[in-house]
């Protein structure tokens, strides 16, 4: 009895999550004047299969940006395990479309849950950089984002978030065109993910660029 309790709760709990969530989200598009800018339609139909996102990381509101967004698709979001294990945020975290991944220490639990989700058709939105920028300037991406995308041949999708989260000044997501990966050339495993990588970096950052008026 207790157990069944305490699935219905959690089933609850996690509903009553995803609603303030999706009603928060109506705040932050209001509030921040949000906008998406597709660059290439064929983006938005390959976001319908299942793709991994990649984005600036600007600042700590991106991960709960960018799915306010594209609340329309089912979207998980990778966040560092420092934030999603802290006491105030771990509820939310918990409870709604949020993988952790420990950059401390060798983790693969992440790829795991990554690829599940990829394989259910959703969207996995990645920051490949692992923390913020500092003053603006692009820290270098981490290139095992990529794995994901290697095992389960989904499109990688470029996003620019462009703005400085100023209530009532236009706080852009420009998303780009799928990449054109190879994950089969010559040499060792990590060199072939660090070389992709460098294409990923160059376009996040080409759709920066983007004239946000």
């Amino acid at each position: 009895m207790r157990r069944w309790l305490r699935i219905v709760g959690n089933a609850v709990f996690t509903g009553i999550m995803h609603f303030i969530f999706f009603l928060s989200g109506i705040g932050v598009r209001l509030l921040y004047r949000g906008r998406i800018v597709y660059t290439d339609p064929a983006a938005k139909a390959a976001m319908q299969e299942g793709a991994i996102l990649i984005a600036n990381h600007q600042s700590h509101k991106d991960g709960f940006f960018v799915p306010q967004m594209l609340w329309r698709k089912k979207v998980y979001v990778l966040v560092t395990s420092k934030w999603y294990n802290k006491k105030l945020l771990h509820p939310m975290f918990s409870h709604l479309r949020y993988i952790p991944i420990d950059l401390q220490q060798t983790d693969s639990s992440w790829i795991a849950q990554t690829e599940d989700a990829l394989k259910k058709g959703a969207c996995v939105l990645i920051f490949p950089e692992g923390k913020l920028e500092t003053n603006g300037v692009p820290e270098e991406f981490h290139a095992g984002f990529l794995l994901p995308a290697k095992h389960q041949n989904v499109p990688v999708i470029p996003m620019g978030i462009v703005g400085n989260y100023r209530p009532f000044h236009k706080q852009t997501l420009v998303i780009g065109s799928p990449l054109s990966l190879d994950f089969n050339g010559k040499g060792r495993l990590s060199a072939i993910l660090e070389r992709e990588s460098e294409k990923c970096k160059e376009q996040v950052f080409k759709l920066t660029q983007w004239k946000n008026d």
